[in-house]
């Protein structure tokens, strides 16, 4: 492969590349030194500098100086691509050759060429002119002795154990190059294995971080669904709740409606009741004005009813003299247990069918303490031991045996006095 510029120490002079920004850097042999060691000195090898300077054979002379390298400085509007074309090298070689990761190159920056394409130009070689050259050749062949032949064939045979020793040492040459080589491309399987397992490793721990987050999202997701699902129960429990405690209270409300209209119809029939009485007896005393046989029956036993009267009224002033204690006016109406509506047991827990005479009244307990003794003009010793709907501040409701009773107590007025 022809390179770009060839020096030798022979004084061959080059000429000038059609490149002016391609430059050579150059190494003056040393004693002792190879062409292997220079190549391995400066990260090349033999066979580029055998290229490079047009070498011929493995033999350098101290002195001698050897072209290491071309280097190309980059100009505006230069790619890689434009100038592997122009050198005879390819992308791949240039990006090796300076270990480019991509293609961006920039102004003014400097490029190592290993080798091109580009054909050189030499200077001619000044030539003998063909007369004068047969002149020396004869005066050569008149004056040479024996011993010059003899210097001669001795140098011929020096030059050809040089040679064969040049060529021994570029066989050596090669040879440790090719271990050097075969030493960087193990180093180089080495570090491209490491590289791979630690690769492999940082995948296999984000892949683990991955899985270990969505186990963590999906444990988060379940509590939240489950919180959801505890805050939904617990909402329709107090819904639950709140609707059971209207219905029981909507159930109680229209059991004390139903209670008051029984109530209501209760008073309603009393009065009329009342009104019923006093009708019967209007009748009663118009029947005595006629009749007057039976005026005198009545007259007879209305002495009876006073003197009986007068015997009640004697013995219930004596038991009023006796009640002790806060006395006050109510409003009274009367009852039976079997009244519409009516269980015929007290709220206290009296049975009332078991015991019709018994003396209970119905109280409004903020006035008249449930479980009290009470004394009810007209009606007696008593136990304030029911409610009623109606039965509100200074009201009682008295029981009587039956219904003719309550019919005659009617409404009125009486003191009662709460014994204790």
């Amino acid at each position: 492969m022809k390179k770009l510029v060839a020096t030798v120490a022979t004084g061959v002079i080059v000429a000038g590349s059609c490149f002016t920004n391609v430059s050579a850097a150059d190494y003056q042999v040393q004693k002792g030194d190879s062409l292997w060691s220079i190549a391995n000195a400066y990260n090349t090898t033999v066979d580029d500098l055998f290229d490079v300077n047009d070498l011929k054979s493995s033999l350098i002379h101290p002195n001698q100086i050897l072209i290491i390298d071309e280097q190309y400085k980059v100009e505006k509007g230069d790619t890689l691509s434009g100038i592997g074309n122009k050198l005879g090298v390819t992308v791949t070689d240039l990006k090796e050759w300076n270990n480019l990761e991509s293609e961006l190159i920039t102004i003014g920056q400097t490029l190592t060429i290993n080798g091109s394409n580009s054909e050189k130009k030499e200077a001619p070689v000044a030539q003998v002119p063909d007369n004068e050259s047969a002149n020396v050749d004869k005066f050569n062949e008149n004056s040479q002795t024996n011993e010059e032949l003899e210097a001669e064939a001795a140098a011929k045979a020096q030059e050809e154990a040089d040679a064969q020793a040049a060529a021994q040492a570029e066989e050596e040459a090669k040879a440790e190059e090719a271990a050097a080589k075969a030493e960087k491309e193990a180093e180089a399987e080495a570090a491209a294995a490491k590289a791979q397992e630690e690769a492999e490793a940082e995948e296999a721990a984000a892949k683990a971080q991955e899985e270990a987050e969505a186990e963590e999202a999906a444990t988060k997701a379940q509590e939240e669904a489950e919180a959801e699902e505890a805050a939904a129960k617990a909402q329709e429990e107090a819904e639950a709740e709140e609707a059971a405690a209207k219905a029981q209270e909507e159930a109680e409300a229209k059991e004390a409606a139903a209670k008051a209209q029984e109530e209501a119809k209760a008073e309603e029939a009393a009065a009329k009741a009342q009104e019923e009485a006093e009708a019967k007896e209007a009748a009663q005393a118009e029947k005595e004005a006629e009749a007057a046989t039976e005026a005198q029956e009545a007259t007879d036993a209305q002495a009876v009813t006073n003197s009986t009267e007068n015997a009640e009224s004697k013995t219930e002033n004596n038991t009023q003299e006796n009640a002790n204690g806060e006395t006050f006016s109510v409003t009274s109406t009367a009852y039976t247990a079997d009244c519409e509506g009516c269980s015929g047991v007290t709220s206290t827990g009296i049975d009332l069918n078991a015991n019709p005479n018994q003396k209970v009244i119905a109280v409004d307990p903020s006035v008249i303490p449930l479980g009290s003794e009470v004394y009810v003009e007209g009606y007696g010793h008593a136990v304030a031991g029911d409610i009623g709907g109606a039965i509100n501040g200074n009201k009682i409701d008295v029981h009587v045996p039956t219904t003719e009773e309550a019919l005659n107590w009617g409404v009125r007025t009486v003191d009662v006095t709460v014994v204790e």
